[in-house]
């Protein structure tokens, strides 16, 4: 894999490959004969990575974003940007247009983007807009297996990567061996700490999981804060397997002890997971409805064995 590297920054990170807008909130960008856009951040920040797409792209317009999966921090400023690039084409999973389709759905989107305006003002990002989500189509539908081309020499392979939300996609940029998982490889915090993100399905989030080590990406992006390169990618990969399957016993352990009291096991992973993470990290609405899945997918697969996987920590 030859070199290794963290990294916590935008700008140019590989050969034609960026990280946009914050580290704590990023849109990826691969430039090319077609470029394209992963993910698409908060609402609030529209403006602010259409001003970065342009350092870049000048009048160009990318062929596509890519989301990953329809989470409100991922799919944020999508309206944004088909404004302003209206030949642009919204690729995601047919789950995330069935999902779009619930008013609920949509509504919650609105109301955590909205929820996330004090994060970006402690971030220090001026650049910001007064937008509120607005819901979006999605004009093509991609499914594992597809392709996208970005010139004749690189494409984006589609990866289907279930666990951390049922419409989660991974891609894969072929020529720079780049791997987008977004959380459905674990979401890493400054702390060093990696979250367990399987909102929907344990067994499934672990598949993924290691799927993802079969690849042998020379460099990951999990979503947020960071990158990671060479060597790091292999040892970040390794690092979330064994926390996977150490928040698993944790939580098993803490509902015996609690006699399943929901709320008491939210507020003892809370203190151990989410206060003394010194940021930049999700909103607390964001992250209690997260955790309430996480436990939720966790007691669903009790003391089962994991889809046959024995793991020694």
């Amino acid at each position: 894999m030859g070199d290794h590297m963290i990294y916590s920054r935008t700008g140019k990170i590989d050969e034609d490959f960026y990280v946009l807008g914050h580290p704590a909130v990023p849109i990826y960008l691969m430039d090319g004969l077609q470029p394209i856009i992963f993910d698409a951040g908060f609402t609030i920040l529209g403006e602010h990575y259409i001003s970065e797409i342009e350092k870049i792209l000048g009048s160009r317009s990318p062929a596509y974003c890519c989301i990953t999966h329809v989470h409100f921090d991922h799919c944020g400023s999508i309206a944004a940007l088909k404004r302003r690039y209206p030949r642009m084409l919204i690729a995601a999973s047919e789950k995330a247009v069935e999902i779009l389709k619930r008013p609920n759905a949509v509504d919650l989107i609105r109301h955590l983007n909205a929820s996330a305006e004090p994060l970006v003002k402690q971030l220090g990002i001026s650049y910001t807009s007064e937008a509120r989500f607005e819901p979006f189509f999605i004009d093509h539908r991609v499914k594992e297996g597809d392709r996208l081309e970005i010139s004749s020499d690189c494409h984006v392979e589609v990866f289907e990567t279930p666990g951390h939300t049922w419409d989660c996609l991974s891609y894969r940029i072929s020529k720079r061996n780049i791997l987008l998982s977004s959380e459905a490889a674990g979401q890493p915090d400054k702390t060093g700490y990696v979250v367990t993100d399987c909102l929907a399905d344990f067994n499934h989030y672990l598949a993924s999981l290691l799927r993802f080590k079969t690849l042998e990406a020379d460099l990951l992006c999990p979503g947020h804060i960071y990158v990671y390169k060479g060597r790091d990618v292999t040892d970040y990969l390794a690092k979330a397997e064994i926390a996977c399957f150490d928040f698993h016993k944790t939580v098993l352990q803490i509902a015996a002890e609690e006699n399943g009291d929901f709320d008491c096991i939210k507020q003892r992973i809370k203190r151990f997971e989410y206060d003394p993470n010194p940021g930049p990290k999700q909103p607390e609405p964001a992250y209690l409805l997260n955790l309430e899945a996480r436990i939720r997918a966790i007691l669903n697969t009790g003391r089962n064995t994991l889809n046959g996987y024995d793991h020694q920590a």
